[in-house]
């Protein structure tokens, strides 16, 4: 295998600071990231007028994780559900610079491995319960980046292995509701 040339993810992306001005009326999602790689979600919806601290806009395809939690796996990529969605200070985004240089799905698989979840660990400082990531060490922090071709290749192949895990779990549980229902019927035979 050939040895992909180092990048800086500061070479890669920029911090995203739209700033949120909310209509008291209306409800707005906010993000929160489950950690271990297993994606961005709704916390749940707010309405405007009890939002009483800043918020910022997060858009589809953004890079965000969670100052606390990166260090644990909390990153990934803004699903298209969640555009517009506001967050807190201790969620910073990141655009990606060039999209003919790093797809943001490459980026989105890329998070989810060990190895970046080491790097942000290595940027991250703090005591026990104060441990956060630092941007500017974070944004210092090298990948290893392919060719935009080889990256969109291993995507394909990785949603296309996402694809089929999710087929087999949807079977599984099949399986496991067809034999929880066959024992209901042996015990009340029984």
């Amino acid at each position: 295998m050939k040895a992909w040339p180092k990048v800086a993810l500061g070479d890669l992306l920029h911090r995203s600071d739209e700033p949120a001005t909310l209509d008291p009326a209306a409800e707005y999602h906010e993000v929160t990231i489950k950690l271990w790689g297993k994606g961005v979600i709704s916390r749940g919806k707010v309405s405007g007028s009890d939002v009483v601290s800043v918020r910022r806009v997060v858009r589809q395809n953004q890079l965000i994780l969670s100052k606390i939690d990166a260090r644990n796996g909390a990153i990934g990529l803004v699903p298209s559900e969640l555009d517009g969605a506001i967050v807190s200070n201790d969620f910073p985004s990141f655009e990606f610079r060039d999209p003919d240089r790093c797809d943001a799905a490459f980026m989105g698989w890329l998070v989810r491995s060990a190895r970046f979840v080491d790097l942000c660990k290595a940027a991250s400082e703090g005591t026990t319960n104060r441990v956060r990531i630092k941007e500017d060490r974070f944004l210092n922090q090298q990948i290893a980046l392919p060719p935009l071709g080889e990256q969109q290749s291993l995507v394909f192949r990785l949603d296309a292995l996402a694809e089929k895990t999710r087929q087999v779990d949807a079977h599984l549980d099949a399986v496991e509701r067809d034999a929880e229902h066959l024992l209901v019927l042996r015990f009340r035979d029984a």
